[in-house]
């Protein structure tokens, strides 16, 4: 199961702490509470990656969807702090260029 927490917040951005697996009804998860926090006007988003074991392809696909998402409210989604396993993921899809990972959670 996935876990999404609000940690810090502040007028710049916002700092979600994902921990579990980032697959199936998970990533479904993260959208939906990266669709309430871009609807309730942050727009700028950092998730710390640093408690997620695993990621698949719908994992991928939901990072890329809130990524989308958070542009086109003229914001942006960046990641943190992921796993050896998850880096490797993320840098074969594109992803850690394209959303700026970081080794270090900073918001």
């Amino acid at each position: 199961m996935l876990e999404v927490t609000v940690t810090e917040s502040s007028p710049a951005s916002t700092l979600l702490t994902v921990s579990g697996e980032l697959a199936g009804s998970g990533a479904e998860r993260l959208l939906a509470r990266l669709d309430r926090l871009l609807d309730q006007g942050h727009r700028y988003v950092v998730l710390d990656l640093s408690g997620v074991s695993f990621c698949d392809s719908s994992g991928i696909s939901a990072l890329v969807r809130g990524h989308a998402r958070a542009s086109a409210a003229a914001g942006g989604l960046r990641l943190s702090a992921a796993s050896d396993q998850v880096v490797r993921i993320l840098e074969l899809s594109g992803l850690a260029r394209m959303l700026g990972l970081k080794s270090t959670v900073e918001i």
